[in-house]
């Protein structure tokens, strides 16, 4: 008999414990030629803004010996295509999805948030505060991003949350001296989940030319090589907050998804991987049956947090 995959998330009901890095998966259609995407627990679209966004200028993705260096700055459709010409795809497929946002203030987010419900454009609403690469992501008090102040994070989850009835998930930084606190600071505001951890800080320089191998100069590291932070961050925020800790962070396999899960993580995202081999995220869910079955497990909920530390 197969395990039990489904969980709940902040209000969010998904039929396994498997989404995507927002950013990694377009808006779902990309990777249906390789699997039915409708498998996964929830699709995490590609962030949306008002109004459609260019991004950086290339070069803004750069391979590294363990995942890759980026700097894309948030391009997408904006929400007017997103809702006209890919939502479509999504609810004919019967996909669960997170609309991730990102706006310029508290008020855009919450205008966003707003319109995702009204149009049925998500099932849940995770805002991100953490992305690196975007220069008007920082505060006006300096090159700080929402996620790296615990005030900012309560007001902007505030105003989220006064805008809609989704469940909201407040997506984090690796980028700060403790985790803990800006998840804390989410919680507190009202938030139904945390996603942890977005990109680390990185950059690199090409030796002959001397010149930024990225034109943003930093951007944000993903992949395997981020795993144990993320592992680490997850196992700190979970056993502090009470609200669901989605983890992501250099997820490849069945066994690093097992990782964050006994760390605490109630859910898992997929992301880079994805660019590796498309179907790695339906590759960890059949992982996470197998390994339930395996070890006796009838509900994947009691492996949640069930690391043993002797």
């Amino acid at each position: 008999m197969s395990a039990n995959l489904q969980v709940n998330i902040g209000g969010l009901v998904m039929k396994n414990p498997v989404t995507v890095g927002s950013g990694t998966f377009g808006y779902g259609q990309e990777y249906d030629r390789y699997f039915d995407v409708a498998r996964l627990g929830a699709v995490t679209v590609k962030s949306l803004s008002l109004k459609p966004r260019a991004g950086n200028r290339p070069p803004r993705l750069v391979e590294t010996p363990a995942g890759m260096l980026n700097a894309i700055g948030l391009q997408n459709v904006g929400i007017e295509a997103y809702l006209r010409d890919k939502l479509p795809f999504l609810r004919e497929k019967g996909c669960t999805i997170i609309g991730n946002i990102y706006g310029h203030n508290a008020d855009e987010y919450a205008e966003l948030a707003a319109i995702l419900e009204r149009e049925g454009g998500a099932d849940a609403i995770e805002a991100n505060l953490s992305c690196p690469n975007v220069h008007d992501a920082r505060t006006s008090k300096g090159c700080k991003l929402v996620a790296q102040s615990p005030e900012l994070i309560q007001m902007y989850t505030k105003t989220v949350k006064s805008a809609t009835k989704l469940p909201v998930f407040i997506k984090l930084s690796p980028n700060v001296m403790d985790i803990v606190e800006p998840a804390l600071a989410a919680e507190e505001a009202g938030a139904d989940a945390v996603s942890l951890i977005n990109t680390l800080l990185g950059m690199g320089i090409n030796p002959e030319t001397r010149r930024p191998i990225l034109s943003n100069i930093v951007g944000g590291l993903s992949g395997p090589a981020i795993r144990p932070v993320a592992v680490k961050m997850v196992w700190d925020t979970a056993k502090t907050v009470r609200i669901p800790v989605i983890g992501m962070g250099g997820i490849c396999t069945p066994g690093d998804a097992i990782q964050f899960i006994l760390a605490g993580a109630s859910a898992v995202a997929v992301g880079c991987g994805s660019f590796r081999r498309p179907d790695t995220a339906i590759q960890v869910i059949e992982g996470i049956t197998d390994y339930c079955e395996r070890h006796g497990v009838a509900d994947v909920r009691e492996l949640v947090g069930g690391m043993r530390v002797d």
